[in-house]
């Protein structure tokens, strides 16, 4: 369809341009739930790590879900020999719909490990793939068996995509 009245023709594009700067600067400001209970904004704290173990998958998991979903191949069972935190490393090619944010979390025995609820990728004009990471501390893991995966969820109720991805855990053996 072509416009032809000159002030609308001028017109569309600067509102589209100026509707699309709106909707990032108003992700950047609202990056983080405020209605979630997080921990304070800094915790510090010692690992004493001496063992690994991690998982690959390569198949693409997508969700519409704002709710979180576990995100398959990421399940790591091992046995912490001492009380003490263990380290959650997660990477993954990642994408989102414009204007969607694709958030994270990593649990250990279902409980979420520090930071949860993780902006992990946002904004793909293209939607195409790229990779992202992100550290977890899971700061009390008592000694014994544990399971830890990695979910995710959208922001928004739109497409979100995770593709190749490691899942490294390091505890005290």
């Amino acid at each position: 369809m072509r416009l032809r009245n000159p002030v609308l023709t001028h017109l569309l594009p600067a509102a589209a341009t100026l509707a699309l700067a709106a909707s990032h600067a108003y992700a950047a400001s609202n990056a983080h739930d405020k209605a979630l209970k997080l921990p304070p904004g800094v915790s510090t704290g010692t690992c004493q790590e001496n063992a690994a173990a991690y998982s690959v998958s390569t198949d693409l998991q997508k969700t519409s879900s704002r709710n979180f979903q576990d995100v398959s191949g990421t399940t790591v069972s091992f046995t912490q020999g001492a009380a003490g935190c263990v380290e959650v490393s997660f990477s993954s090619e990642a994408a989102t719909v414009p204007g969607e944010i694709l958030v994270t979390q990593a649990l250990l025995d279902g409980t979420a490990c520090l930071p949860s609820d993780n902006l992990f990728a946002s904004d793909s004009p293209s939607s195409d793939l790229a990779a992202h990471a992100m550290n977890y501390i899971c700061p009390n893991a008592g000694a014994g068996a544990h399971t830890v995966k990695v979910q995710f969820r959208s922001r928004y109720g739109h497409k979100v995509a995770l593709d190749y991805r490691t899942t490294v855990v390091r505890y005290a053996q």
